[in-house]
């Protein structure tokens, strides 16, 4: 029987080189999400990205492998986390346990191994006092299991910017174009006031800077020469928006636009922004990828429907570990009480629990489970709603919220809906 050795530890570079454990382990990482092996260049720049994250690294080692398979000291599985802020609504930023880098090598699954990973994990994000978890999924099957639950959604659109494209009101004229190479400075700053005024965004990673810039294509890891950006100016002259983009199409006249990035502090932004590629020159077609799912993008236009929704995404799944914590954290804009009990398979916060908001904050309780409960919930379900991104009524109709007081699942919707629909605009 294979027996395995688990061993967490931060990457690290000697002499401008990735550690022999940590090239190891990031060739399990490349090969578990089907990637070509970097150039010794890229290895080295995203062990930097890793470390400018704080990421700490899992990894699994089997005892033992027989001749001419891959070597014992790379990993079997792999698994990673580190901390970033997320705003839970009103601009409150409050640290996350993210989890990412998740693989199983096909040979060793069945063995129990993500689940020790998961388990342990968890469980040590509850003891260092995480409010909750956070994580962007490959496979939308796997993680529920362990008490996640989608949370924020994006979407994939199509835009027709071909003749006859037009804002149904007049965009500010405060628009520029930069060199890509400008974002390295500008994307970080434009992005932390974007996150305030955001709720679901997350703070990103480096590697969301280096294509924007086109310093990274993601596809090859080589420099993008392609890349092009155009920045949104305020009323005070200061930098509240940019859309980074690049061509591509087989002809110059039937030309596609595809959006690396695109992020407006404001709605003026936002709005100038878009008319700002609806005057391309050369193009028809402006794709987006990472759209919010509740954007005003179709609202904006004369004829909404250039605006095709061509597909449909989560984007960050929650597990809440501290409910009285988490829930205390974001803010009530909608008064009232309301008792939940929620079911954690893991046991980690499970329990019964009185929400009593004011109108802007709210004091959560864990009472006898004797006192009678309004609403009864999974663990999953509490994450999905707790941004106000998943409606408590469709999730009762669904079977996945029991209302044992009539209205329950309406006063819920109301007391968790936040400033705006939650988005983020990123994985990890």
């Amino acid at each position: 029987m294979t027996e395995y050795r688990f061993e967490t530890f931060s990457p690290a570079l000697t002499d401008g080189a990735p550690d022999r454990r940590t090239d190891h382990y990031m060739q399990a990482v490349i090969a578990g999400f089907h990637g070509k092996r970097p150039t010794d260049e890229r290895l080295v720049h995203r062990v930097e990205n890793a470390i400018t994250d704080g990421r700490k690294l899992t990894a699994v080692y089997a005892d033992r492998a027989p001749s001419h398979a891959l070597s014992a000291e790379i990993p079997v599985a792999t698994f990673a986390h580190f901390e970033k802020r997320m705003n839970v609504g009103g601009g409150r930023l409050v640290p996350a346990h993210l989890i990412t880098w998740i693989t199983v090598r096909p040979t060793h699954r069945r063995r129990g191994l993500l689940r020790s990973l998961m388990t342990s994990d968890l469980t040590q994000a509850k003891a260092d006092g995480y409010p909750f978890a956070a994580l962007t999924a490959t496979e939308g099957g796997i993680y529920t299991r362990f008490g996640f639950g989608t949370a924020t959604w994006f979407t994939e659109v199509e835009v027709d910017t071909s003749p006859g494209f037009a804002l149904a009101s007049e965009a500010d004229r405060r628009v520029e174009m930069c060199p890509a190479s400008a974002l390295e400075e500008l994307a970080p700053a434009i992005y932390a006031r974007f996150l305030q005024a955001s709720p679901g965004a997350m703070e990103r990673q480096q590697l969301y800077t280096d294509v924007a810039a086109g310093s990274v294509d993601p596809r090859t890891d080589d420099e993008d020469r392609s890349v092009r950006a155009a920045l949104h100016y305020d009323e005070s002259g200061e930098p509240d928006g940019y859309v980074s983009y690049r061509f591509h199409g087989e002809t110059y006249y039937t030309g596609t636009v595809e959006l690396l990035d695109f992020v407006a502090v404001s709605d003026a932004a936002y709005s100038a922004l878009w008319a700002f590629l609806g005057a391309v020159d050369l193009v028809n077609t402006v794709k987006f990828g990472y759209a919010a799912q509740n954007s005003p993008l179709p609202w904006l236009l004369t004829d909404p429907r250039r605006a095709k929704t061509v597909g449909q995404h989560d984007g960050v799944w929650l597990r809440m570990l501290d409910v009285v914590a988490a829930l205390e954290a974001r803010p009530w804009e909608v008064p009232g009480e309301l008792v939940i009990k929620v079911i954690d398979p893991m046991h980690l916060a499970e329990g019964t629990y009185r929400i009593t908001a004011d109108g802007t904050d709210a004091e959560v309780e864990r009472v006898s489970a004797s006192v009678p409960v309004d609403l009864e919930l999974g663990v999953s379900e509490l994450g999905s709603i707790y941004l106000g991104g998943a409606d408590p009524v469709i999730l009762a109709r669904a079977g996945r919220i029991i209302q044992h007081t009539e209205g329950a699942a309406l006063r819920a919707r109301s007391m968790f809906a936040l400033e705006r629909a939650p988005y983020s605009p990123n994985d990890f």
